[in-house]
C-alpha cells in the first residue's frame, strides 16, 4: 500500500517540482450518447398514464426550454484529480496533475452540452416558465482496486426536475468506466467516458419526464409536491425519494 500511495501521489523528489499537468474532459460528442441513453435507460411511466410518451430525442422533436441549476459536493469545487483505493474513506489528489477547472464546472458544461442537443437550455431565473432541472454532482473520482492493478472512473449525479414549482421527478445516476492505464491519464479517460454516459442518461430521463408530465391528465400527480418560491433549491429535496436508473 505504501508503494501504491507513492506512485499514485506523483511525489516530486529532488529539485523544484514541475508545473502540474492540466486535464479537461475533451470535446463533447452528443449524438452517439443520445442513442445509447435511449437504448439503455428504459421507458418511464407517468402515474396513471400507462407507457410514457416518446422523448424528444427519440422522436426527433425539439424539447422545450429547460433551466439548469448546478451544484457539487465541496470536494469537487477544487481542481484536484481525486483518487482513492476501493471503498476507503481517505480520498487523495495527484500531486502533479490538476483539472483545468473544478470538476463541478467541467461536468456542468458537459451536462448543458448534452441537454442542448435536444432543446434550449437557459440559466435558472432567466425564463420563469421553463421547467427547472436541479443537478448535484456527488462523486467524480478514480477508484483503484486494493492491489492497484485496475481502476475505474466513477461519476454520480442527483437530479430534481420541477415544473411550475412542483416536483415532477427525482433521480440518482451513477456511472463508471474502466481506466485503460493505472495512472492519472487513465483515470481522466475513464472519468470522461463515465461523465458522457451519465450526461446522456440524465438528458434521456429529462426528456421522458417532461413528456410524461405534459401528457398527464392529472397535474397533481403522486410525484408532485409543492415548493416554496422563497427557497426552491432546499425545499425541492425535502422528503423526496430519489430513484436510481439501472
Amino acid at each position: 500500500m505504501l508503494t501504491l500511495s507513492v506512485v499514485l501521489g506523483g511525489c516530486s523528489l529532488g529539485r523544484g517540482a514541475a508545473p502540474a499537468q492540466l486535464f479537461d474532459l475533451g470535446p463533447s460528442s452528443t449524438a452517439p450518447a443520445a442513442s445509447a441513453a435511449s437504448a439503455t435507460s428504459g421507458p418511464s411511466t407517468a402515474p396513471g398514464a400507462g407507457a410514457a410518451p416518446a422523448s424528444a430525442s427519440a422522436t426527433g422533436a425539439r424539447r422545450e426550454a429547460v433551466a439548469v441549476s448546478f451544484s457539487a459536493a465541496q470536494m469537487l469545487t477544487d481542481t484536484g484529480v481525486i483518487w482513492r483505493v476501493g471503498d476507503s474513506a481517505s480520498p487523495h489528489s495527484y500531486a502533479t496533475y490538476r483539472w483545468a477547472a473544478p470538476p463541478s464546472q467541467l461536468v456542468q458544461q458537459r451536462v448543458v452540452d448534452r441537454l442542448s442537443a435536444a432543446g434550449p437550455v437557459v440559466q435558472d431565473g432567466v425564463d420563469p416558465r421553463a421547467p427547472l432541472l436541479q443537478v448535484t454532482l456527488t462523486r467524480f473520482e478514480q477508484v483503484y482496486a486494493p492491489d492497484g492493478g485496475a481502476s475505474t472512473g466513477q461519476v454520480a449525479l442527483q437530479a430534481v426536475l420541477l415544473r411550475d414549482r412542483r416536483v415532477v421527478d427525482a433521480v440518482r445516476l451513477a456511472r463508471g468506466a474502466p481506466a485503460p492505464t493505472q495512472d492519472a491519464q487513465g483515470g481522466v479517460q475513464a472519468l470522461r467516458a463515465a461523465t458522457d454516459a451519465a450526461a446522456a442518461d440524465l438528458a434521456a430521463w429529462v426528456d421522458r419526464s417532461l413528456a410524461a408530465s405534459s401528457a398527464s391528465a392529472n397535474p397533481a400527480s403522486a410525484r408532485a409536491a409543492s415548493v416554496s418560491p422563497a427557497d426552491t433549491a432546499d425545499t425541492a429535496r425535502a422528503g423526496l425519494t430519489f430513484r436510481s436508473l439501472p
